[in-house]
């Protein structure tokens, strides 16, 4: 069923303030040898699902991002502004004397897209999420009551946020849990900002009804705003950057007050039993954490549609208890209908 109010959020998802970031694709270090103010010309061959072009330049084929719109089989005289060794910028060679508005520049989000794609800095690292405030106030009586909150972290940190949206678009997220995540909080706090100005230049005192009028979380960019990229959502692109170029994700803090833990959820290859088949999802993730009684425990478990494996290490002494409680756990795999319980528990010294 067609939500009655699709063209309403499509209009905001359009003025969102964060946009889809397309895979990170490597640009070839084997550059022409063409030095800052150099003309070249460059013959468009094909448009790129990034929004880059590939073109043929002094004999060869490379990819350019280019501030015009280009069409296949276009030929555009340039002229480099800027190079590094993995990395040329250029612009139009007959409209940069005569253009009356400042050059164009890369804002944040482009400028960490080509951080990435130059290879200058850092390799890509996995997208760490760090937690300041414990998931719960106190320990739960039962695991069951952590899951939820191991969940949320996670799908609320920010890092989906654009496919969220779409989901919401389409009538399958809740608009609270979108609420909740850091450029939906942004996009509201903007408002709210707006909102006191506004009144304050009316000589106004500002309600608090004003900064509620535009709940619907996919936030929207104040006309006053300077476009580009929200200094206090930087971060969270680089991680979102990290997660597409890594698949691996890395989740830090307490779980309730003095508890820390330390998990990580990473994509494995996938594979094929047959040529014929689509390829099968694998999934890693890892916990670390030290327990009061148990002590230090470190926990792998492997995803795959045909079985699943779990391998711990932990002390001596918590070793054995574990090892008791295994097969009891294999039983209730098995009794929740879910793939084979494959492991092992191993011990390991204390520090």
């Amino acid at each position: 069923m067609i939500p009655s109010d699709l063209a309403a959020r499509l209009r905001i998802l359009t003025e969102s303030l964060v946009n889809p970031v397309s895979p990170v694709r490597e640009i070839s270090a084997d550059l022409p040898e063409l030095p800052v103010g150099q003309r070249f010309t460059a013959r468009v061959e094909s448009a790129l699902p990034d929004g880059t072009f590939r073109a043929l330049v002094a004999g060869r084929n490379l990819t350019l991002a280019l501030p015009q719109p280009a069409q296949p089989g276009d030929t555009l005289e340039l002229v480099v502004t800027a190079r590094t060794p993995r990395l040329i910028v250029a612009e139009g060679a007959e409209d940069a004397p005569a253009r009356q508005s400042p050059p164009p520049t890369l804002s944040r989000t482009g400028q960490i897209i080509s951080t990435l794609l130059s290879g200058e800095e850092r390799a890509p690292q996995p997208a760490t999420i760090a937690r300041t405030t414990p998931l719960l106030p106190e320990p739960p009586l039962q695991a069951a009551r952590l899951v939820p909150a191991l969940q949320q972290a996670i799908v609320e940190s920010g890092l989906f946020y654009e496919a969220h949206q779409a989901q919401w678009v389409a009538g399958r997220y809740p608009a609270e849990a979108l609420a909740r995540e850091p450029q939906a909080r942004h996009a509201r706090q903007l408002r709210v900002l707006e909102a006191a100005a506004a009144a304050q230049a009316d000589g106004e005192t500002p309600s608090a009804d004003s900064s509620r009028s535009a709940e619907p979380v996919a936030g929207r960019t104040p006309a006053t705003a300077t476009p580009g990229l929200p200094t206090e959502l930087q971060p969270i692109v680089q991680q979102q950057l990290d997660a597409a170029a890594t698949q691996h994700i890395v989740w830090r803090g307490e779980v309730w007050p003095g508890q820390t833990l330390h998990w990580e959820i990473e994509a494995g290859e996938q594979q094929r039993n047959a040529p014929e088949e689509a390829p099968a999802e694998q999934w890693t993730t890892t916990v670390r954490l030290t327990l009061p009684r148990l002590g230090d425990i470190n926990v792998v478990l492997r995803l795959a549609p045909a079985k699943v494996s779990l391998a711990m290490t932990a002390m001596a002494d918590s070793a054995t208890a574990l090892q008791q409680g295994f097969a009891d756990l294999k039983a209730a795999f098995a009794a929740a209908g879910l793939p084979p319980l494959e492991g092992s528990v191993e011990s390991h010294e204390s520090a």
